[in-house]
């Protein structure tokens, strides 16, 4: 059984303890929609309350959507307000991973860059979490 993390009694150091995190978020039911979620964590690695999903993401990335993202944790992260931050895209549809799938956590990873994305992106289907790994992240620009 997978248990929902409770903001600040949560903390995470590595990803296979982020991973068990979406884990628990997100549980074993599926998606209606394409989504792109956010989580954020302090300096010490505890989980902050506000989980932000940003819902009906197009199939596609969008240039505007992505820098918006970027603008916001950049902001968080520059006043102090969070450390860092980990996504997670969520998608109705057959739990394999999808070209389009690795097409938004390339754009992510790209646009976020390196200090702003420091955890690994995840994809969440029906039933399934899964990480997208470095190789899922090499492609065609």
């Amino acid at each position: 059984m997978t248990c929902v993390p409770r903001p600040h009694e949560t903390v995470v150091r590595t990803p296979a303890e982020l991973f068990t995190v979406w884990e628990g978020l997100m549980g074993p039911a599926g998606f209606g929609m394409f989504s792109l979620w956010l989580i954020f964590f302090d300096s010490d690695g505890r989980l902050q309350p506000v989980i932000s999903p940003i819902d009906d993401i197009p199939p596609v990335p969008d240039r505007g959507l992505l820098r918006g993202v970027a603008g916001v944790v950049e902001d968080l992260i520059a006043t102090g307000t969070v450390a860092s931050v980990a996504m997670l895209l969520s998608r109705p549809g057959p739990p394999d991973m999808t070209p389009a799938d690795r097409e938004w956590a390339r754009a992510l990873r790209r646009e976020l860059g390196a200090d702003l994305c420091r955890w690994p992106i995840h994809l969440a289907t029906h039933g399934r979490v899964q990480i997208f790994a470095p190789d899922d992240l090499i492609g065609a620009a």
